[in-house]
């Protein structure tokens, strides 16, 4: 199975680079990244690190008209070819385990839900000059790491929760025949809010079957001071989730394709 790996960038590139070099320590191997960003600003950086990477990497953009996380996913889709599309933040840095994770449970939900595990500044500073992409438990204990978070550094493939928790956006798996079905990612969503939300019960009113990826699709997401995204449009996109929800909608009018339906 082959797994298309998307990473939104928007403005921020000082964390990507780390967030590459996790990916080549992947023990699944039959996958592509796509790097989707607005403008064009990491095109020659991403040049310059090709040689260190060992796997397909496919660069899209689209002009800088704002924060428009969900048009720079869908551009990213257009340009996969995998059966799995798995989506993950600018500042995560991946276990080497975590795509091997989300092909053996491929078979288990239409859309797979992971989380992450924090880590603190200073130990952000440290991985920033030493380029460490693999982590120990012990090292993230003997970190300024947030504790409570500590239980999702925990590599557990054999657990099966019984509650599944909703999407976030760094971290989710969906497949290809299903964000079809939805239309992709809704872009009315613009700036920061919701749109995650939005693309968890679409599924659910589409049918979905969701799988928990809890302890199996590990990832660490760097420091940095929230939010990082545009929250001007916050009111609003909370007003397109509310109608939407209201109506039970999956079938988002601007998305992959973009034109009026009936519903």
């Amino acid at each position: 199975m082959k797994v298309s790996l998307i990473i939104p960038v928007y403005k921020k590139k000082e964390f990507i680079e780390l967030v590459l070099l996790s990916i080549n320590n992947q023990t699944y191997k039959d996958f592509e990244v796509i790097v989707t960003e607005d403008d064009n600003t990491l095109k020659e950086f991403i040049d310059s690190l090709r040689e260190k990477l060992n796997y397909k990497l496919i660069h899209v953009q689209q002009e800088d008209l704002g924060y428009r996380r969900n048009q720079a996913l869908n551009n990213g889709f257009k340009a996969s070819s995998g059966e799995l599309i798995v989506v993950i933040d600018q500042d995560c840095i991946i276990h080497p385990k975590f795509l091997e994770a989300y092909v053996n449970n491929y078979v288990n939900g239409d859309l797979l839900t992971g989380r992450r595990v924090n880590l603190g500044e200073k130990f952000t500073e440290k991985v920033l000059a030493t380029k460490k992409v693999k982590f120990s438990l012990i090292s993230l204990i003997l970190s300024d790491s947030p504790l409570k978070k500590f239980p999702e550094a925990l590599y557990l493939p054999w657990l099966k929760l019984k509650r599944n928790s909703r999407v976030l956006g760094s971290n989710f798996g969906i497949k290809r025949e299903l964000l079809l079905k939805i239309n992709g990612f809704d872009e009315d969503y613009i700036g920061y809010g919701f749109e995650d939300v939005d693309l968890d019960r679409r599924c659910g009113f589409a049918g979905a079957k969701k799988y928990s990826m809890k302890n199996k699709a590990i990832q660490y997401h760097l420091y940095h001071p929230e939010p990082q995204g545009d929250t001007s449009m916050f009111e609003r996109n909370s007003l397109k989730l509310k109608e939407m929800l209201e109506k039970e909608r999956w079938y988002c009018k601007n998305g992959l394709v973009k034109r009026k339906t009936n519903y």
